[in-house]
């Protein structure tokens, strides 16, 4: 039976939504050049095409959900810097010659889209932009062997945001080819479990917890069916964690992304132990945003709030909002605009 308090969640979602939205606004650059970049952490020289992307889907959620156009500027802002540095960052092909980060910046553009489809649909040039990286990244994944990716290049990541795009605009074949995948790399049987995830030996990162992802790609190819409510009770609800896992890089990152796939399965599967598990780690990560402004730095030797662990945060809030309590919170929005 579904859990009535669901129904009256979202509104806790807007607030999370619009503290974390207001934090990256603020940071967002004006300067010629750089006008619409959310770089990564203050201070940070870097222009951030999958981070700014990450802002544009908290605030056009935000809206979704609320239904007040708070951050319309930040967003239109944004997507002027990403129609401008597209070309740079999201290529033909995803071939040696191309950064390490390509495919997530192709994601991440799919996240953004879907995001904005919510609003009414978006223009022609993104619109455009978004083709190009759904086609880019539907055939890196239809030829990819090596399944053991993490962070930038985590598969499972990956062809979840490409479900995602392609349920928002209603493409069956590309849906066809993301459920492929899925069966291939995946398929149903039981993930590995979180605690026993490895964790990254080298490099900077090692924010996605490929365990939560493989989940959340099953969930997005095959839809929120029983057939996927049995599938997490029968072979996943016996490997969740216990509650917030530490890790040795990006643990509030990593552990966000985890909660965000606890939630879906908990709205899906309605079994207790996803709920358990949800709300011991999301407990622990919001005793960590002691200010409670929606933001989070990557990990405990991090002070600075940062666009990827707020990005994940915000996913992890929004992942018990049901269509029923979307609806309500949109409903009651308008009244309150009356």
């Amino acid at each position: 039976m579904p859990d009535p308090r669901l129904k009256t969640y979202a509104p806790q979602a807007v607030r999370h939504l619009a503290a974390a939205g207001h934090i990256l606004s603020e940071r967002q650059e004006t300067a010629v050049g750089r006008r619409g970049n959310v770089p990564a952490w203050p201070g940070s020289d870097d222009v951030d095409f999958h981070g700014t992307l990450s802002a544009v889907w908290i605030w056009a959620r935000h809206q979704r959900l609320s239904g007040a156009n708070r951050y319309q500027g930040a967003r239109s802002a944004a997507w002027g810097f990403i129609e401008t540095n597209a070309k740079r960052f999201i290529p033909d092909a995803i071939d040696d010659a191309a950064g390490d980060e390509t495919a997530y910046d192709c994601a991440l553009v799919l996240l953004a889209t879907a995001a904005e489809r919510g609003l009414g649909g978006t223009d022609s040039k993104r619109q455009a932009i978004a083709e190009r990286a759904a086609r880019v990244l539907a055939i890196h994944l239809g030829v990819l062997e090596d399944l053991s990716g993490r962070e930038f290049s985590d598969p499972a990541f990956l062809v979840y945001a490409l479900a995602e795009y392609a349920r928002a605009i209603d493409d069956r074949g590309l849906l066809a080819g993301a459920r492929r995948f899925v069966d291939r790399a995946f398929g149903m049987k039981s993930p590995g479990a979180f605690g026993a995830e490895p964790s990254a030996t080298g490099g900077l990162f090692d924010f996605s917890s490929t365990t939560a992802t493989r989940i959340l790609a099953v969930i997005a190819a095959e839809g929120p069916t029983p057939f996927v409510g049995a599938w997490l009770r029968e072979r996943v609800a016996a490997l969740v964690p216990k509650g917030f896992t530490s890790r040795r890089l990006d643990e509030n990152t990593w552990n966000a992304c985890a909660a965000w796939a606890l939630g879906r399965a908990y709205v899906i599967s309605t079994d207790p132990i996803f709920m358990q598990a949800y709300s011991d780690t999301m407990d622990e990560l919001e005793r960590r945003d002691a200010d409670r402004d929606g933001a989070l730095a990557r990990d405990k030797t991090v002070r600075a709030a940062e666009t990827a662990a707020t990005f994940y945060y915000s996913l992890a809030v929004d992942a018990l909002v049901t269509p029923e309590s979307a609806s309500a919170a949109q409903i009651e929005a308008g009244v309150r605009g009356r």
